[in-house]
Formats: C-alpha cells, sequence, structure tokens
C-alpha cells in the first residue's frame, strides 16, 4: 500500500466517523424534540451518564492519539 493510498483510506475513514456521529447527533436531537414535554426524563442527574460521558471521549481521543505518538517519539 502506497501513502497516497493510505491517506485516501484515512481521510474516507474520518469522513465514515463523522457522518455517523453526525446523523446520531441529529437524529437525537430529532427525537428529544419530538417528545413531549411530560415524556421527557432528567438524566442530569445520573452519575452514571455523567462519567460516561467524561470518560469515554478521552479514551478516545487517547486510543488515536497513541499510535501518532509513538512515531513521532521513537528514535
Amino acid at each position: 500500500m502506497n501513502e497516497f493510498s493510505f491517506r485516501w483510506a484515512l481521510m474516507v475513514s474520518c469522513l465514515l466517523i463523522f457522518v455517523l456521529s453526525f446523523s446520531a447527533l441529529l437524529l437525537a436531537a430529532w427525537r428529544h424534540h419530538r417528545r413531549g414535554k411530560a415524556e421527557q426524563g432528567n438524566f442530569h442527574s445520573s452519575v452514571l451518564v455523567e462519567i460516561s460521558w467524561t470518560i469515554v471521549p478521552c479514551v478516545v481521543v487517547l486510543v488515536l492519539v497513541w499510535p501518532t505518538a509513538r512515531i513521532f517519539w521513537t528514535p
């Protein structure tokens, strides 16, 4: 696999991740907007939800940064 095709594959995978996450965000916003006021629950008091949406993005970023950092810091 040459460098050009590797970069193209990375670009396509980043675009796919963007499209999937943006569509999930739009779907969640639309479903939240369509619900009535009586049906909307309050999940901000859930400690598990608060901790998970803090830790999960941190883990994703660390997993993505680790290979890059190894490449740049290898002697």
